[in-house]
């Protein structure tokens, strides 16, 4: 019986649980996109560049 009280965590850890989760997640995200633009040398292919203007030159 005591050992089931264990394996039940409380609201707090939960919530504590899901931000720590969520800190991992951005910064994972953010070191994924760090090393996508270096192994692309910079020309990321999942940046959006948007509306380039021409030279008429």
């Amino acid at each position: 019986m005591v050992s089931n009280l264990i394996l039940l965590g409380t609201a707090d850890q939960a919530k504590l649980l899901y931000g720590v989760a969520a800190v991992g997640f951005l910064v994972g995200s953010w070191f994924l996109g760090r090393a996508i633009t270096v192994m692309t040398k910079g020309q990321n292919p999942l940046v959006w560049k948007g509306l380039t203007k021409k030279d008429k030159n």
